[in-house]
């Protein structure tokens, strides 16, 4: 609820008043369970920190083996559900992002990610040392076309996929 709401108005034009009026509660309780407004942004980053790995472990628990196809089209995946609730604000996004950096929350989803297609191109290529700077390049890949996509005003629908897509195929290419 917060989330849209932030999206449609701008995270500091919605005060809390607006937000625990739309969760139902009080404004006593939002304080409860939020001291301050800003560690909602914190809450929207530890869910997409979440979705990320949950996105990520489909690797690790499909039915296949995974392939180069399979760890690229989970990347394009998350970008695709990125844009989707870009719906309500790349703003929003890219301020939950920052907050993501700032307290502490990308980091280890960065770990996670990087440990995750590691393991993924462990798997298809062989164990390698280079597979780890692979994940790590791609995760940067990853990292810095979406922080350009949200400093954009304007793009095409698909240009976070598309981008992403042409982006990192050269760099599965290299792998084959």
């Amino acid at each position: 609820m917060a989330f849209e709401l932030f999206g449609e108005q701008g995270y500091e034009q919605v005060p809390v008043e607006a937000i625990a009026a739309a969760a139902g509660v009080s404004r006593a309780t939002f304080f409860n369970y939020f001291p301050q407004k800003d560690l909602l942004l914190r809450e929207i980053a530890q869910a997409r920190a979440g979705r990320l790995k949950s996105i990520l472990s489909e690797v690790r628990t499909g039915a296949a083996p995974p392939t180069l196809e399979s760890v690229l089209a989970l990347v394009l995946k998350l970008c695709r559900e990125n844009a989707r609730i870009s719906f309500f604000s790349k703003k929003l996004i890219a301020e939950t992002m920052f907050s993501q950096a700032s307290r502490g929350i990308l980091l280890p989803a960065r770990d996670h990610a990087v440990e995750v297609l590691t393991e993924s191109l462990n798997a298809v290529v062989g164990s390698s040392p280079k597979s780890r700077l692979f994940a790590e390049t791609l995760f940067a890949v990853y990292l810095g076309t979406m922080f350009e996509w949200l400093l954009r005003d304007s793009v095409a629908e698909n240009w976070l996929v598309d981008t992403m897509r042409d982006r990192l195929e050269p760099l599965f290419e290299a792998l084959r």
